[in-house]
């Protein structure tokens, strides 16, 4: 099937840069939008199946509902005579294929099962089930972010009974779980098993079955024990070992019952030291153990494309980013192989009469959540005289700081220690601020300079609004009524300063601020908000909300407090914190107590706010303002040591 330069659509087919048992992957254009896409054709063969167009459109719209920052977005689908397509987001750096067959970072390696973990989960608690996790599938789109593509294209297929796509087997031998390679029923622990022999390739460099037969492999994942992995690298923690065995056990009663407890398992696991960043990826250059004398490792390369001239992420002529290395298994030679073998297959056509699996997910994996939450500490709470401000106690120890969301600035994600410290419950509000001015006589740096920054919603942008203040924060028409407990705005870093230094506290560092927001350790999936993975328009005052502006602090307690029991730690208003701001922060300070940059030009702000969207409201998102500047989304909270 040649369809190089063919009309799909509204798409522009223009080479093709994956092939395999289902169907063909091209680079395509799309004019509409100026960019481009990839588009995954499936064979035509298919169509002439009963009724496949209305499975295939069926599970393209639940596939395309998956929404999370580690799956390949599916941007839309389609028809055209005989073939049906999908078209995906185009990511040219190529997959985790290329870059195994030799032991990977150890850090590095829990990073990349974290995220497939965490996409997993999501796909989970919608119903979903893979069926196809192998290297071949990890697309990187960065070097420390990884997404998992072709979520359905088996279940598509499994449902047109008997296979006529060239006798190709559903899923790929060496990543199949032993039920799957029986025919059987599959659920989401069929996908943890595929997800454990990734990792079980990325810290060896080997697969545990790699033999060239692929019944032969089948049946090895069905009845032959997988050689400890330490026997292949020393320097593996003897507890990360037995969660890989454990993913891999045979039965799937014996694996763990969700990918989150399997990833909560691996982090803790691990565990390293305090501090220590997460590395990158290696190569066999750079990988300083031997492998084991008369071990092999094959490493197999995809066709290779030309990078984009316009495309998401940066390219560096990497290889296909959609290679599909099918096995073709017909039924006929498993026949023979079987018998030549003198094994008995019960219940299975390998896998041509393949039971076809329910979507819907085990119980356990239903009551997952997107990450598994450490035991909750108890809340300690006290009030603070001189200003009356409730505070919550955030004890002393570790916590996964940074995120690979956004930008460069929240990277690379690393322990942070921190001694224990108190912070504000809320963010301080103007009936506080206004018992400081009364007993200081303090006049803000908006009321010296005459005017602030006040956001015009009817031309979508900021004006400098003359008599805009905290006591005025529309203008000077504008007062505080009904608003004393809501944040305080059009504050300045050095306003916020004077406040906490009045009440016999300080601003807390953007490390303390992170980890009230959300802090845990690497022995847990660190969520994106306070009260977990998944955002929440019900528990936080931002853009999506469409509230317009500030809400009382507190509004959205307890559903959206912070595991600590502080509150608005997402959205209401930006909260300034004591750091100065540098992009590389995280690589040059320490990661004890760290109090960022001795100088800059911009302080650093965290939260988000009612103005900006909930990717800015993530408890790792960093935001940078001249200290001087007062907007009317800005604000702040105070933290103690004492």
């Amino acid at each position: 099937m040649n369809l190089n330069r063919t009309p799909l659509g509204q798409y522009q087919l223009l080479e093709p840069i994956g092939k395999g048992g289902m169907g063909q992957v091209y680079k395509a254009y799309q004019p509409t939008l100026d960019r481009h896409v990839a588009i995954k054709v499936l064979s035509p063969h298919l169509a002439h199946t009963p009724d496949f167009l209305t499975r295939f459109e069926r599970e393209a719209k639940t596939i395309a509902k998956l929404r999370h920052r580690n799956i390949l977005t599916i941007f839309d689908y389609g028809h055209q005579d005989e073939l049906c397509y999908l078209v995906m987001e185009y990511v040219p750096r190529g997959t985790l294929r290329e870059r195994l067959g030799w032991p990977q970072d150890l850090g590095y390696t829990v990073s990349l099962i974290s995220q497939l973990g965490a996409a997993l989960e999501h796909a989970h608690r919608a119903g979903i089930v893979h069926r196809d996790i192998k290297p071949a599938n990890i697309l990187v789109a960065e070097e420390d972010w990884f997404l998992l593509s072709d979520f359905g294209l088996v279940k598509m297929v499994e449902e047109s009974g008997p296979i006529t796509v060239s006798g190709a087997s559903l899923g790929t031998p060496h990543y199949m779980s032993p039920e799957q390679a029986q025919g059987l029923a599959v659920d989401p622990r069929s996908d943890l098993y595929s997800l454990g022999l990734v990792l079980y390739e990325a810290v060896t460099g080997q697969m545990p079955f790699d033999v060239d037969s692929p019944v032969v492999v089948l049946m090895k994942h069905i009845s032959e024990p997988i050689a400890p992995p330490r026997t292949l690298r020393s320097d593996m923690p003897e507890a990360m070992e037995q969660v890989i065995l454990k993913a891999l056990a045979k039965s799937p009663d014996e694996r763990y019952p969700s990918m989150a407890q399997f990833v909560a398992a691996l982090q803790a696991a691990y565990a390293p030291s305090p501090g220590q960043a997460i590395a990158g990826p290696r190569s066999p250059g750079n990988f300083e153990t031997q492998l084991p004398a008369g071990r092999e490792t094959i490493s197999i390369a995809a066709p290779r494309v030309t990078p984009p001239t316009a495309v998401r992420l940066p390219a560096a002529s990497p290889p296909s980013a959609h290679a599909l290395p099918w096995v073709s298994l017909t039924v006929g030679a498993i026949i023979v192989v079987t018998l030549a073998l003198g094994f008995i297959l019960l219940r299975q056509s390998l896998p041509a009469q393949a039971t076809a699996a329910t979507r819907s997910p085990t119980p356990a994996a239903d009551a997952a959540t997107d990450f598994v939450a450490p035991p909750a500490p108890t809340i300690e709470m006290r009030v603070w005289t001189a200003d009356q401000a409730e505070m919550v106690f955030v004890p002393a120890g570790p916590f996964t700081m940074g995120s690979t969301t956004l930008g460069d600035d929240e990277r690379p994600v690393r322990q942070v220690e921190l001694d224990a410290f108190w912070l504000d419950r809320t963010e301080v509000t103007n009936a506080q601020f206004a018992r400081f001015v009364a007993g200081t006589g303090h006049r803000t740096e908006a009321e010296q300079r005459g005017w602030g920054w006040v956001w015009s919603a009817a031309d979508s942008t900021w004006r400098e609004t003359s008599g805009a203040d905290w006591q005025h924060p529309a203008g000077p028409v504008s007062d505080l009524t009904g608003q004393a407990d809501h944040p305080v705005v059009l504050v300045s870093w050095a306003d916020a300063v004077a406040y906490c230094r009045w009440a016999g506290k300080r601003l807390p560092s953007e490390a303390e601020w992170e980890k009230a927001a959300g802090g845990v350790t690497f022995e847990t999936i660190k969520p994106d908000y306070p009260w977990g993975s998944q955002f929440d328009p019900a528990k936080a005052n931002t853009k999506e909300a469409q509230r317009g502006g500030t809400t009382p602090v507190g509004s959205f307690s307890p559903g959206g407090d912070s595991r600590y029991g502080a509150a608005d730690m997402t959205g209401n208003v930006w909260e300034w914190v004591s750091d100065w701001y540098a992009a590389d922060a995280y690589r040059t300070t320490p990661a004890t107590n760290p109090t960022g940059p001795a100088t800059g030009s911009d302080k650093v702000l965290r939260g988000g706010s009612w103005l900006f969207e909930e990717i800015y409201a993530r408890t790792a998102a960093r935001y940078n303002l001249r200290p001087d500047y007062t907007y009317d989304f800005t604000g702040f909270r105070c933290a103690s040591s004492d």
